[in-house]
């Protein structure tokens, strides 16, 4: 039996190679969802619970990313040792663990077990990892030492169902995206039976039964995302500190990109450049449309829930001047500069400058000057844009100096 399972959490932890033992180490759990299955890949029963937080509350950082708070997790949620005991009973039937980046959920719930003092088998089980089983086979750069990178699980799934998979961080649509890209990797062999003990027979069988691509398995997943969550994310700041759930590596992402707010210029909605990203195996990418940040609202919040770290920018345009003057089209025109949010006061100052643009600036465009970078610049980082910069635009012109 293969017990597929994933937790939320309200955090990461303080050193990734703690050993559980160190329970301060390791972030509380707050949402459990497992799914079991027999060896034909038949889905046996399933589970999915919330957990009441008991001494501690859900940082808003990671409320973000999944959706559950603190108030809502003590409304709905289950005592710890409830939880913990109905998930026992579905790992006493079990023979293999398996999970997406399984040792950090792992480690997260072996720790409550700790805290919780009761008895498992739990640490004992065999355990795969749909994670490292797949990384050779994606073949995803970016990896450590010139290695392949592990891909998310939204790489995975997309790679193995060419369709999008949009509920990351939601325990329960986890587990059955985990579950699909298990089996499928079982059916085309890269998980490989015999590391699984199954013999030619009851492989077989599996794939008599599993003759396409490994489809849904018929559950409701409701959201973590209520309409009431999603009003306080939006009307929250926007740049308040804040980390994936579990860890990622560094990698290269774009800085200078515009969406279809950038009118004749771009064309991207921002669903579509976020799968890009994400395909491209990016985990943070900006956006600096022209002169605004109408995006801004929309784009941290598909970001932040799809996983990807969302960097908040604009490309502005710098009066030649200075923003109030608007006599002569050509010595009060502007130059390009792309301005990112460094951190929430950063943020402030970046929509603080572009709304002036807008109200005290505007002539043929929002226009900033250098009296508010000067004056607004805590925060900011400023890069040198395109062929409009003042950078490019003096050494096209030999002008340097």
């Amino acid at each position: 039996m293969f017990l597929i399972f994933d937790t939320e959490t309200t955090g990461l932890p303080k050193r990734d190679k703690a050993p559980i033992s160190e329970v301060d180490n390791w972030p509380r759990v707050v949402q459990i969802a497992w799914q079991l299955h027999d060896e034909d890949g038949d889905l046996t029963e399933h589970g999915n619970l919330l957990i009441q937080p008991d001494g501690f509350e859900i940082p808003y950082s990671a409320e973000k990313i999944h959706g559950i708070s603190t108030e809502k997790a003590r409304t709905h949620g289950l005592p710890l040792v409830e939880a913990l005991e109905k998930f026992n009973e579905a790992v006493v039937k079990s023979t293999f663990l398996v999970g997406h980046n399984i040792r950090f959920d792992i480690n997260a719930l072996g720790a409550e077990f700790i805290r919780s003092e009761l008895m498992s088998d739990f640490l004992q089980k065999e355990q795969v990892c749909t994670m490292r089983s797949s990384t050779d086979h994606l073949k995803l750069p970016g990896g450590r030492g010139g290695k392949f990178k592990p891909p998310k699980l939204m790489e995975l799934y997309e790679s193995l169902f060419e369709e999008q998979f949009v509920e990351a961080h939601n325990a329960a649509a986890d587990v059955e995206a985990t579950a699909r890209c298990f089996f499928e990797l079982l059916r085309k062999k890269i998980i490989s039976p015999e590391s699984l003990g199954l013999t030619q027979e009851q492989y077989g069988r599996f794939i008599s039964k599993n003759q396409g691509k490994i489809g849904p398995y018929g559950l409701t997943h409701r959201s973590n995302w209520d309409e009431e969550a999603e009003e306080e994310a939006a009307s929250a700041d926007l740049y308040e500190e804040s980390s994936p759930e579990k860890p990622l590596d560094a990698g290269f992402c774009h800085l200078h990109v515009h969406t279809q707010y950038s009118i004749l210029d771009g064309a991207a909605s921002i669903p579509e450049l976020l799968k890009k990203a994400i395909d491209d195996g990016m985990h943070a990418v900006a956006i600096t449309d022209h002169g605004n940040m109408f995006g801004a609202k929309e784009f941290h919040l598909e970001a932040t829930r799809r996983g990807i770290k969302p960097i908040l920018g604009c490309e502005a345009y710098i009066a030649n001047r200075e923003r109030h003057s608007k006599k002569d089209k050509n010595q009060d025109g502007f130059a390009h500069v792309v301005l990112l949010a460094k951190n929430h006061k950063g943020y402030q100052n970046l929509i603080t400058m572009i709304s002036l643009g807008w109200t005290e600036g505007f002539y043929y465009k929002p226009r900033i000057d250098r009296e508010l970078l000067e004056k607004y610049h805590e925060g900011i980082i400023c890069l040198s844009a395109c062929l409009g910069g003042e950078i490019p635009q003096a050494i096209m012109h030999r002008t340097v100096e």
